[in-house]
């Protein structure tokens, strides 16, 4: 990214001087291009400050792409080509290989030979009709945000005008809540479930013995329970809202047991190189986090069994303080959480439907099948369920702003509103 310095001359006149990274020639010396700014004299130096800014970036964009952006002339497939080219170096590997995704997928199919400047809000609202039969509302919404994002740089670059993604509708089906979540309820009763045990059926099959001869084991019946990462995985996810990437990074030494914090410093997800260690999602994300008091206990209790598991192990142990592991004590993959979740999940619905009777008794009912992440929805609806304000669940979840908390979670906090009036209207009724 462009840097910027602000000069200000004897005679009070304020410039910027800006320095272009073009990148590095083959003696690896930084190809730079000097630049000088005279901004607005009677602005403010933040307002003096944005225009320089806002010069800097559409100059860096020039110069490294060309002048000749022509709008009518560039077809949306080879602008979409170079969009990708100029952000893939200031975002996360694992969102730019979404971006590709969503491009060859559905976007560049469907706009495949217009020309940029012929692409009007109509046509982007007949693109998202296409959608409606085939894809689930949130996936609709990620191809709706990356196609917005296309234009707006488009917009940026003098190309367009206006943004044709702005205004544009998203069918009424689209417009429904994409989130999926437990309600407090139902929280309570995953945390519950988490605690019991499950008769699994396992499918007669042929085993080697020692000597290498096969042998017929019959079907037979074994009683399982959940084990404690996973108990210590879903209930951080459920109460202290993490991400899948945030939680599968924990290290022991992010935890502080004296002041009940767990501190949020990276993420694990896809690289270039592969799964591995990130940065968190925003600046935002990186942050300290108490923890309930209640799970205390639970945690304590996994490091005991963690640390006698790792000594039994000895010199096969792999691991490097990571909370969570496999069975070598190496980092556990980063898609064992969701299919443990799933597995839990229909585990523990089939046993509400064989036990129905017990169930009632014990005030289990059967769960909605959530994704992991709705764990994380989960926990801000319970907070807002708990009159959290929302500038407190916004610093809990990590994000960058409460218009980001308001963003998502609109729908399931006005649902929590109706709730609060149900239970109201029951009260009158039982005190009239």
């Amino acid at each position: 990214m462009a840097s910027l310095k602000r000069v200000e001359h004897k005679s009070g006149r304020v410039v910027y001087r800006i320095v272009v990274c073009l990148g590095y020639d083959k003696q690896g010396n930084k190809l730079v291009k000097n630049l000088t700014y005279s901004v607005n004299q009677s602005a403010t130096p933040k307002q003096q400050e944005k225009e320089a800014l806002k010069y800097a970036l559409d100059m860096e964009d020039k110069i490294k792409y060309g002048y000749d952006f022509d709008a009518e002339k560039m077809s949306f497939e080879d602008f979409a080509d170079k969009w990708l080219e100029s952000i893939k170096g200031d975002i996360a590997y694992g969102t730019y290989t979404s971006y590709v995704y969503s491009l060859e997928k559905c976007i560049v199919p469907y706009f495949k030979g217009y020309k940029v400047a012929n692409i009007k809000t109509p046509l982007v609202e007949m693109f998202y009709k296409s959608l409606v039969d085939d894809y689930a509302i949130g996936t609709i919404r990620k191809h709706k945000s990356v196609l917005s994002c296309i234009f707006t740089t488009a917009k940026r670059w003098n190309m367009i005008e206006n943004n044709p993604c702005q205004g544009a509708r998203l069918p009424k089906k689209s417009q429904e809540t994409g989130l999926k979540y437990f309600t407090p309820e139902q929280s309570l009763m995953f945390m519950k479930s988490l605690n019991m045990s499950y008769d699994v059926t396992y499918k007669g099959h042929q085993r080697i013995d020692d000597t290498g001869k096969p042998y017929q084991v019959e079907d037979y019946v074994e009683s399982c329970k959940v084990a404690t990462q996973y108990k210590v995985f879903f209930a951080l996810s459920l109460f202290c809202g993490f991400r899948k990437g945030e939680t599968l990074a924990l290290h022991w030494s992010d935890i502080d047991f004296q002041k009940r914090e767990i501190s949020i410093t990276k993420s694990m997800g896809a690289t270039e190189h592969g799964v591995d260690y990130k940065t968190t999602k925003t600046a935002a994300s990186t942050r300290t986090v108490p923890f309930p008091e209640k799970i205390a206990p639970l945690l304590k209790e996994y490091f005991a069994e963690y640390n006698l598991y790792r000594f039994r192990l000895g010199t096969a142990w792999k691991g490097d303080g990571n909370l969570f592991i496999q069975n070598d004590g190496k980092q556990m993959s980063i898609s064992t959480p969701y299919q443990y979740f799933i597995k839990h999940l229909n585990r523990y619905n089939q046993w509400v439907k064989d036990n129905s009777a017990k169930a009632k008794i014990e005030g289990l009912e059967e769960l909605p099948v959530i994704p992991l992440h709705g764990l994380r929805h989960s926990c801000a609806t319970l907070l807002n369920y708990l009159n959290v304000n929302i500038v407190d669940i916004s610093k809990y979840l990590g994000h960058a702003n409460c218009s980001t908390t308001m963003n998502i979670y609109a729908h399931s906090f006005e649902e929590q509103k109706h709730e609060a009036t149900n239970k109201l209207d029951e009260f009158l009724k039982m005190n009239a």
